[in-house]
């Protein structure tokens, strides 16, 4: 019964631990995005997105394409089910496969503009990609 004490023990400390380097990870990396040539290097793409490097530094705003599910559903319902473009899939919620979609839209632009209405991108937050060491030293 020890055994099992010290390995709760154990466990009860290292995930201390974690959240305490967790917290000090996120500090600093918001002390690094708000660092004036992080700032820099994120203006660019603050409006649509994407990843920047400059040197030993790689930011990013993440993307998320979101698709407007009343829209979809009024696009969809003069369509019978079998004639749907095969970039749409019925869940619960409308999927739309953009590699797919980009294809349609190319070959059937004339019907692209509901679609187009149905979607827009949802950004993340900006965070450090990755940090490039031997860059780092160089400089």
């Amino acid at each position: 019964m020890a055994n099992i004490e010290s390995l709760a023990l154990q466990l009860l400390g290292a995930k201390g631990k974690k959240a305490e380097i967790e917290r000090r990870i996120k500090m600093l990396e918001r002390e690094l995005l708000d660092s004036k040539e992080i700032s820099a290097m994120l203006t660019p793409i603050h409006n649509e997105g994407g990843e920047r490097t400059d040197g030993a530094y790689t930011v990013e705003i993440p993307r998320t394409h979101v698709w407007d599910q009343i829209k979809i559903d009024e696009i969809l319902e003069d369509i019978p089910r079998p004639d749907w473009p095969s970039f749409v899939n019925q869940t619960i919620t409308y999927k739309v496969d953009m590699r797919k979609f980009k294809d349609y839209v190319v070959s059937h632009p004339q019907d692209a503009g509901p679609w187009h209405d149905a979607h827009f991108i949802k950004l993340g937050d900006p965070k450090i990609k990755n940090i490039n060491a031997e860059k780092l030293k160089e400089e």
